[in-house]
């Protein structure tokens, strides 16, 4: 069981530091210009004419650490290195940070048209800015300003030694670390910016089956993204056909709610109707009530029925015989008269106008 125990430990260290190692790998294709924040890498070599230390930033409950290299036996330095790095979880990437006394600054005035092509200009100009052959120097440059008035502007010029930064390089790779940028401190001036004066993308030495290993990273990486797009977009199209199903069947249940909504108005409105149409007492019933009610003496000759009132005009021998009887009755009430009461063209009775309420009982 302890064997057991310790071939777990093993290969889940293995495999942690494997997923270090990939990190610190893809990190280092990023285009050069990105390591800008390379000052807080978390394995840097400081590099400087006293010596070499390699400092390695604390993580978890490991404090960060300092450890010399220059003086050291080559197998201790590489054992001491390797177990720092694995007990902070690191994979073996390492920045090499040049100390400002190995490093040469010179500024110089140039026009601003030379600011398209500032690279190629420095380079030509190396021999007269630089005191060393051309081919032994590796340089980088920085602009500090530009002036509108003169129409020049001021860049800087940070060198160093190829001589030195290959031994710096030799140095990591005899440890165990894998080198990937060289930087130049920040400036006499406390700017924090930092000059990249050597990548190791850069080398053409590079050996193949790193090399092999890089691009097969780069596909991993190409396939990774290729597939996690096409399994987006198929995702897309399922869910766009879940939402086209689901529209439909809600299209569908709308026509019915709103047939159903339609119906029951529709219904509603033809109780109301009956309902109305019941309260009403029917036209023939009460033309026979008033019939009966209107002496053989009276003539009718206009009779109006408006809902729940009635208008009449006619002739009667005597009118004030006959309001009595309408208002007397179970089905009017509420007598009026339209108009003054005048004689008949005959003399022989009376001219009435009058209109009457219809009785209806309210519903219980």
């Amino acid at each position: 069981m302890a064997a057991l125990g310790q071939l777990t430990e093993f290969g889940g260290d293995a495999v942690r530091r494997a997923i270090s190692w990939w990190l610190a790998e893809l990190r280092a294709m990023l285009p050069w210009r990105l390591a800008a924040r390379a000052e807080r890498a978390p394995a840097i070599l400081d590099v400087s004419p006293q010596g070499a230390a390699l400092v390695l930033a604390g993580r978890g409950t490991a404090p960060a650490a300092e450890l010399p290299l220059l003086g050291a036996d080559a197998q201790e330095a590489r054992s001491r290195v390797q177990a720092a790095l694995r007990a902070r979880r690191l994979g073996g990437v390492v920045v090499i940070r040049l100390h400002e006394s190995v490093l040469l600054r010179s500024a110089v005035s140039l026009p601003l048209a030379a600011e398209r092509s500032l690279r190629p200009i420095l380079q030509n100009q190396l021999a007269r800015l630089v005191p060393l052959p051309p081919a032994e120097i590796c340089f980088e440059y920085r602009i500090l300003s530009r002036s509108a008035e003169t129409k020049t502007l001021k860049v800087e010029l940070v060198t160093a030694r190829r001589a030195t930064i290959d031994d710096a390089v030799a140095l990591a790779r005899s440890v165990g670390l894998v080198p990937r940028l060289a930087i130049a401190r920040s400036g006499p001036t406390g700017d924090s910016s930092v000059s990249v004066l050597w990548q190791a993308s850069r080398e053409a030495n590079e050996p193949a089956r790193v090399r092999r290993l890089k691009r097969g990273l780069e596909v991993a990486i190409a396939l990774l993204l290729v597939v996690g797009y096409v399994t987006y977009v198929c995702r897309l199209d399922e869910r766009r056909e879940e939402l086209e199903a689901e529209v439909a069947k809600l299209a569908k249940e709308a026509v019915v709610a709103r047939t159903l909504v339609q119906q029951q108005t529709a219904t509603r409105n033809a109780l109301v109707l009956l309902d109305s149409r019941r309260k009403e007492p029917p036209p023939l019933a009460l033309l026979n009530e008033l019939s009966a009610l209107l002496p053989s003496s009276t003539w009718v000759s206009q009779l109006t029925l408006q809902k729940k009132n009635i208008e009449i005009i006619g002739y009667s021998r005597r009118v004030g015989d006959l309001v009595p009887r309408i208002n007397n009755s179970d089905s009017f009430w509420n007598v009026k008269f339209r108009s003054p009461i005048a004689l008949s063209p005959d003399g022989k009775g009376e001219r009435f106008d009058i209109s009457f309420d219809v009785y209806v009982e309210d519903a219980p």
